[in-house]
């Protein structure tokens, strides 16, 4: 709760004066309230925890005590765990046609093909075919109401308790099994590990008998039609007369019909003898134009060459008569005679020779011409025939290329790599997987915890109460004057209160220094300690602070004002006390009472009346705090909680200043602000609150969150005030 309750007067008067200007225009009251709301911080939740200790290790016990009961009442589970390679099928891509084993191949999709086989190792298919290879019908009793067959409810019990899950980058799947009986986990995640194997093993076996029976049936059906073709085509050829040759290879059809071959042959021949007739007929024409013929004469020209070069030598130096002469002239001339003989007979075979081979030539065009004639005559009927011959040829190529694969697959079907193989088998477990003990009381400590831990955030949230000075600054828009801290349980309030070593002492030292400099005129002449419910430490607040006046020497009176519940009772006479005083005109002073300390002086409360607000009068107040200031230095009054009555209101309109007290983590925003909205609508001028029973954490780091587990009642201060009793067993009055 924040100031979002007060009334739009008050709280304007209450922003700051750059904030002021723009209230109004801002829209409305609760616009400009909500830039005022405090965010919780990572330290405020760090407080919140430390304050509700108690409740996170009640939490985190209990969260720690569940998880060990349950893991104790969990049956013992026992996991082994199998390993297989998966291998994906390979695909070919260049193939030499004789069915190698050695072609090139690229393996198929890897996710899609491990996708595929994981969900055939969770099918129901395989799980079957477990309990068939482990015989494990007679293991599981079907069910009464069930019509599923035995088979099939051992599957579904054995089912359960596989899982699969792939390796990351890699083709290993681990498999594991789950069951109470740890021989019985190793047996079973074997049992899927080797049923898988050999399923992928049967399938592939299944697909190459399936491949080789069509193949079969194909081929046999390719020979009948090849056969058929074979016998049209003999038929027909006999039919036409075409006689049907055999090749280098000795296939029937391949060398073509007997005229066409005849006609090849001839047409071969021919070519060859007009070679022949050309070149007898080049060396008739050059024999006939040179001379020469052959190298039968060259013996004899070179001899005749000679014998003329030695002539014409001695031509020089002798005469034609001279014997030599004569001798050479005669041989030249047998040799000429010699040469031309031999020429002649040389020309003579040479045109025997080319008449020959033109004879030969001109029989061979004749058959040529002949046999073309002859086969123009067959070309209308081999038509027909290539049409079977073509018919024959393809059946025949077809039955060979499935001969081929046939053979293939034959080959195939006893080599290659398996699609799965076992890496690791699975073991027999020592020690069970779950429960997990540790971890389950780990996790329920920590969810404890951070259950404990909700809580008190949310506890705290919902009950939105006032913990530290930044709570009073930012949640109720006033100083925060001091934080009192809490009392020691081993420790009594009065010797807190008068022990100038102890820390209680010194927080009230500190607030009445704050106090005296929070007024230009130092310390309030009259001062009302107030808080907005009770049992908030407002009475010992107001004793604390007037014996702190009167340890440095103030006189100090202090008014117990709470004439609904007095805190400071003392066995008195009837008309003595605050409310005698504020119904009568007597002097004030016969209501002052000495007490135990020289300078601090006690007005009590006096008789109760009915209803203390219609006694309580301002002016009448006034007055007797007029009357009193001669003789005190200070005068603190002692006023009953804000909340439900008007006194502190009636009080507070009468006293130069208002301290207001608040409770560390038990006094709630929304009342406190409801308190000070009324005491400031009636006039009051607070100076300010300050926080009691507060943790240490809260003053010496602006943050703590416990509440005060043990209040200190007011009726421990009543001892601290008593005093030295006259003659009658009364306190004596104040002389003053």
């Amino acid at each position: 709760m924040t100031d979002q309750n007060l009334p739009e007067e008050v709280y304007y008067e209450r922003l700051p004066t750059e904030r002021r200007r723009d209230f109004y225009s801002e829209g409305s009251y609760d616009e400009a309230f909500e830039d005022d709301l405090p965010a919780i911080s990572l330290a405020e939740i760090l407080s919140i925890l430390w304050a509700r200790r108690l409740w996170l290790v009640a939490a985190g016990l209990a969260g720690l005590l569940l998880a060990l009961g349950y893991s104790l009442s969990q049956t013992p589970l026992y996991r082994s765990t199998a390993t297989i390679e998966l291998n994906p099928p390979t695909v070919p891509i260049l193939s030499g046609g004789s069915g190698s084993a050695e072609e090139m191949v690229v393996p198929a999709t890897d996710y899609e093909f491990q996708e595929t086989q994981i969900g055939i190792l969770r099918s129901r298919a395989l799980a079957e075919r477990v309990v068939q290879d482990l015989d494990l019908v007679s293991a599981t009793e079907p069910d009464a109401s069930s019509t599923q067959p035995s088979v099939e409810v051992a599957a579904s019990a054995i089912g359960t308790g596989l899982s699969v899950q792939p390796t990351a980058n890699s083709r290993l799947v681990e498999l594991s099994y789950v069951s109470p009986n740890p021989a019985e986990a190793a047996r079973l995640v074997n049992g899927f590990a080797a049923s898988y194997v050999q399923l992928t093993l049967d399938r592939k076996y299944e697909a190459t008998i399936a491949a080789r029976d069509f193949l079969e049936e194909r081929i046999a059906t390719v020979r009948n039609d090849v056969n058929e073709a074979e016998r049209e085509l003999i038929e027909y050829a006999q039919a036409n007369g075409i006689v049907l040759l055999g090749g280098e290879d000795g296939e029937q059809g391949s060398a073509g019909s007997l005229t066409g071959n005849s006609l090849a042959t001839l047409n071969s021949a021919l070519a060859a003898a007009q070679q022949r007739r050309i070149a007898a007929e080049q060396r008739f024409r050059q024999a006939d134009s040179i001379g020469e013929v052959n190298s039968s004469t060259a013996a004899l020209r070179q001899e005749l060459a000679s014998l003329q070069a030695e002539y014409e030598e001695k031509s020089t130096y002798l005469q034609d008569s001279f014997p030599d002469m004569v001798r050479l002239r005669s041989r030249i001339d047998e040799l000429n005679r010699q040469i031309e003989a031999e020429t002649s007979r040389s020309i003579a075979a040479l045109r025997a020779e080319y008449q020959a081979a033109l004879a030969e030539e001109n029989s061979l065009s004749q058959r040529v011409a002949q046999l073309s004639s002859e086969a123009l005559g067959e070309r209308a009927d081999s038509v027909q025939y290539n049409i079977l011959q073509r018919e024959l040829d393809t059946n025949r190529a077809l039955y060979d290329a499935l001969l081929a694969r046939y053979n293939e697959v034959s080959v195939a079907s006893g080599i290659g790599s398996a699609q799965a193989a076992i890496v690791d088998s699975g073991q027999v477990p020592q020690v069970p997987f779950s429960p997990n003990t540790i971890r389950n009381s780990v996790l329920g400590l920590l969810l404890g915890l951070a259950l404990g831990a909700g809580l008190a955030i949310l506890y705290d949230r919902l009950t939105n109460t006032i913990k530290t000075k930044d709570d009073i600054k930012q949640k109720l828009n006033l100083a925060a004057l001091g934080a009192i801290p809490k009392k020691e349980k081993h420790k009594e309030l009065s010797d807190d209160l008068t022990d100038p070593h102890s820390e209680i002492y010194e927080a009230y030292a500190n607030l009445r220094t704050t106090l005296q400099l929070s007024t230009t005129g130092g310390f309030p002449k009259t001062l009302l300690v107030t808080s907005s419910n009770p049992e908030e430490g407002k009475s010992t607040t107001s004793y604390s602070i007037a014996m702190q006046l009167a340890a440095v020497g103030k006189r100090v009176l202090l008014i117990d004002a709470d004439m609904r519940k007095p805190t400071f009772a003392v066995d008195q006479r009837e008309d003595q006390g605050l409310a005698s005083l504020l119904t009568s005109d007597s002097p004030a002073s016969d209501h002052v009472l000495r007490t135990s300390h020289e300078t601090l002086f006690l007005m009590p409360s006096g008789p109760l009346p009915p209803n203390p607000a219609n006694i309580i009068r301002p002016g009448r107040l006034s007055e007797i705090f007029e009357e009193l200031s001669p003789n005190f230095d200070v005068i603190v009054v002692d006023a009953p909680p804000t909340l439900g009555f008007a006194d502190s209101q009636l009080l507070g309109s009468a006293c130069q200043g208002t301290l207001f007290t608040i409770e560390s983590g038990k006094t709630r925003t929304r009342a406190a602000l409801t308190a000070i909205n009324q005491l400031q609508i009636s006039g009051v001028r607070l100076l300010g609150a300050v926080l009691t029973k507060a943790p240490l954490t809260a003053e010496d780091y602006s943050y703590s969150y416990k509440y005060y587990s043990q209040p200190v009642t007011d009726s421990r201060v009543i001892n601290l005030l008593s005093g030295p009793e006259d003659a009658d067993g009364k306190w004596p009055k104040a002389d003053l």
